[in-house]
């Protein structure tokens, strides 16, 4: 005789099917959101480092304006002759026929 009849046997069944159901659709959501999260923090990786990377560039951006408008101011001042002849005073030291130059020296400097 049987220790199971075939009705306790095949009942049982149903049970262990929906238990391995349920392991599958957990197994497959698992594997679903792990493959989601290594693509969404791959996008948080790039949003963040194109982030920077755009603040370096506006940052550069006004730095290079800023520049820009020194050089159109300098470029401005080179059409003057009283600018290029401070440039020569005081880069080459150049001085008009018949000036003396006085050079004043500081006591207290480190050079003196």
């Amino acid at each position: 005789m049987p220790l199971f009849s075939e009705e306790e046997r095949f009942s049982k069944l149903p049970v262990t099917e929906k238990g391995w159901e349920k392991f599958l659709f957990i197994a497959f959501l698992a594997l679903a959101l792990f493959f989601f999260n290594l693509r969404l923090s791959n996008k948080l990786v790039d949003y963040f480092t194109l982030a920077r990377e755009m603040r370096e560039l506006e940052e550069r951006e006004k730095a290079l304006s800023e520049e820009v408008e020194a050089l159109e101011k300098e470029k401005e001042y080179l059409g003057e002759s009283w600018y290029i002849e401070k440039l020569a005073r005081e880069r080459l030291q150049l001085v008009k026929p018949g000036e003396i130059v006085v050079k004043v020296i500081n006591p207290e400097s480190p050079e003196h």
